[in-house]
């Protein structure tokens, strides 16, 4: 079997959640022996990996922090079991859109660096985006001096010319 992705324990672990969660209703005032913070470890250490895996899913450290994650996780087989006989875990539609990614480009540090063209927002899969440069709302007509490529199937946000050190970028999904 082939190792998991962190996509995949994000959803093993957003499952085990709820089926922790409803073993300690079961399992009255003692929670059949299970820690009664487990759900709540779980959400917390799922969200904070889910944020990180949205912003950069390139990320060195989320295999390791994910592998934690899925340490915590009971009920990994019933999950998976789960994952198997939907076939997929369907997407939930948000109410609301993500919050927009409003940054200065630097040489490090930023959601996009010096030099960058292109970059995967995960968070804004299924999207149409409004990407403004400087101040100025970007044109996806290749023609133009400045523009701008979205696949919103995949995530995949292209530029050009490069990210320079200094300009506003500002990303809005629509």
């Amino acid at each position: 079997m082939a190792a998991l992705t962190v996509a995949q324990k994000l959803t093993i672990a957003k499952i085990c959640e709820y089926l922790v969660a409803a073993a300690i209703e079961k399992g009255g005032l003692f929670g059949n022996g299970i820690d009664l913070l487990l759900p709540q470890k779980i959400y917390n250490i799922r969200k904070a990996i889910q944020y990180r895996y949205d912003t950069d899913p390139s990320d060195d450290t989320l295999t390791a922090t994910s592998n934690y994650l899925y340490g915590l996780c009971k009920y990994v087989i019933q999950a998976q079991a789960v994952m198997q006989i939907s076939g997929t875990v369907s997407s939930v539609i948000a109410t609301t859109a993500p919050s927009p990614y409003q940054f200065t480009v630097a040489a490090s540090g930023t959601f996009m660096i010096d030099g960058d063209s292109s970059k995967t927002i995960t968070a804004f899969i299924g999207y149409n985006i409004l990407f403004v440069r400087g101040g100025i709302p970007q044109s996806t007509v290749s023609s133009e001096p400045s523009y701008y490529g979205w696949d919103r199937n995949t995530g995949t946000f292209t530029i050009s010319p490069v990210a320079y050190t200094g300009e506003l970028f500002q990303i809005y999904p629509v």
